[in-house]
């Protein structure tokens, strides 16, 4: 039996109607309402889907963009379970989950009454957050009968509503929500500073408003994020802001192949993104991009990849570079506890710089020839690069003056961007990486490493919400590393799983795990 058709709607008007013509397939239908209020061929709702009342999309993009609403790997499979839908049911999910989506769609009942009415959040107390935090696992972006939100990501999400007193409230019976609270994985010390660290400093270049600030709820650092695709006014009331990211933006269906967000698994390059610009955004746009680009490199995030970066629609003829989001310096976190043993975020970049794949091997070079295959000048490629690394030295201390990150992570950022001013490798100057992917090693030889979201989707013993492990900075050594190999002495260090460092160093080198050096004979 057919199931009932969704209103999608965008802004003050429904736009099309989604409906499911078989199983497992979507067609949208866009409205004469569409063609009138946003103009035939306006890329409002997504550029990989123009408004055009005479097509009735029903393949790839329409999947892609759907799709690319919903949550991701264990949230979606506990939202599926809790919820009654079929593993896989994108339509099931999205009736279900689809009055507050990223960016201002809302999907509802056919005939359903306009979201733009809908105001009706409920008040909550610091105790019922520090529950939902504690209880993330089992109820994802904070979702229940009265809650209905859907959020991209594999990241455990609560999503919230603050009003202007700094008073916190569920977006319950359709609301919008405005912040995203983020807890830490217990994993990964200071996360949740290191988020806000890298957002402070995209906001000193101009690449973001967006307003971040760690939080402890219980036990628990959590980074909240006030969301960009919303916009509050002085009555408190919020209105919500279009925006698609670049997976949606060029049809890219991940529904059968999450990985494929990463360029290295057939994901989107740069170059692919700063065409979408060029055809609707403009030359800042792309100037944005080139600086954002250069800012993942100083930062260490490998992680940028096509669900990372978004397009902003606030109105029919403008498409813009969304705000810096999700930025996080994943190659500086090492010894990731799993069931397999330590392993090592990886330095694979999730889009290739100027043929690089390894964030360690990138210069200010290469960001400036990638900027060039985009259609910049070199000029201006060569001032956007140098400048911005330029400031975000500037702007470290103020940065982490803000978010109270450690200071190991702090000296990591001003190494890789002393080594990009230089002319150098980003690696080449900080101790506090993984192995390069370009190092030549034999595999037998190589640390296991893996990506961000392997780490993610990883189901092992480990208690995320467990208290704080072990700071970055281990204890002093008791006794100098015993002698391994002719030369050289083991770092003495024990690693945050409780193992012992295994990394054998020559004098004077440093193990970059612990910072800890081998004495000059």
């Amino acid at each position: 039996m057919a199931r009932s058709p969704l209103d999608v709607w965008l802004y003050d008007t429904v736009v099309g109607h989604l409906t499911e013509p078989k199983r497992g397939q979507l067609r949208l239908d866009f409205t004469d309402d569409a063609e009138t209020r946003f103009r035939p061929g306006s890329a409002i709702l997504s550029t990989s889907m123009p408004v055009n009342t005479a097509r009735r999309p029903n393949g790839i993009a329409v999947r892609a963009f759907f799709h690319g609403l919903l949550p991701e790997g264990t949230n979606r499979r506990t939202l599926e379970a809790e919820l009654g839908v079929a593993a896989g049911d994108d339509f099931g999910l999205l009736t279900a989950l689809g009055r507050d989506c990223a960016g201002a769609v809302v999907l509802l009942p056919a005939g359903s009454p306009a979201p733009t009415a809908v105001w009706d959040p409920t008040a909550v107390d610091q105790a019922w957050v520090d529950d939902a935090v504690a209880h993330i696992d089992e109820r994802p972006l904070g979702v229940d009968t009265a809650v209905r939100v859907s959020l991209a990501g594999a990241q455990q999400k609560l999503l919230l509503v603050r009003h202007p007193d700094g008073g916190w409230a569920r977006p319950t019976n359709g609301t919008p929500s405005t912040h995203i609270l983020k807890p830490q994985d217990m994993r990964f010390p200071a996360y949740a500073a290191a988020e806000v660290f890298c957002l402070a400093l995209a906001r000193r270049q101009g690449l973001s408003d967006v307003d971040a600030w760690e939080e402890h709820f219980g036990s628990r650092p959590v980074a909240v994020v006030a969301r960009y695709d919303r916009r509050s006014g002085p009555d408190g009331t919020v209105t919500r802001i279009h925006q698609e990211d670049a997976a949606q933006a060029r049809a890219l269906d991940l529904s059968a192949r999450p990985a494929a967000k990463y360029e290295t698994r057939g994901g989107p390059s740069l170059r692919a993104v700063a065409d979408l610009l060029d055809t609707f955004g403009s030359q800042q746009d792309r100037l944005r991009l080139l600086a954002l680009t250069t800012l993942n490199v100083v930062v260490g995030n490998a992680d940028a990849h096509a669900k990372n970066l978004s397009l902003l629609h606030p109105d029919a003829s403008t498409v813009t570079l969304a705000p810096a989001y999700d930025i996080t310096p994943t190659t500086f976190y090492r010894g990731i506890p799993t069931p397999d043993g330590p392993k090592d975020l990886t330095d694979e970049l999730g889009m290739f710089i100027n043929g690089r794949r390894s964030i360690h091997k990138v210069t200010a070079d290469d960001l400036i020839t990638e900027g060039t295959r985009w259609g910049i000048f070199e000029r201006q490629a060569r001032a956007t690069v140098l400048s911005t690394i330029k400031e975000i030295g500037d702007a470290l201390s103020d940065a982490a003056h803000e978010s109270g990150v450690p200071e190991q992570l702090v000296a990591f950022v001003a190494e890789r961007a002393e080594a990009l001013r230089r002319g150098r490798a980003a690696g080449t100057l900080e101790q506090t990486t993984s192995r390069s992917l370009d190092d030549d090693l034999p595999p037998q030889r190589r640390r296991a490493s893996t990506s961000a979201l392997e780490v993610a989707e990883l189901v092992d013993t480990t208690d995320h919400a467990a208290p704080t492990p072990p700071s970055i900075t281990a204890p002093a050594p008791t006794a100098l590393g015993a002698p391994t190999s002719p030369g050289k002495v083991r770092c003495p260090h024990t690693n945050l799983d409780g193992t012992r460092c295994k990394i054998e160093l020559l004098p004077g080198s440093t193990c970059r795990a612990h910072h800890w050096t081998a004495p000059s004979r």
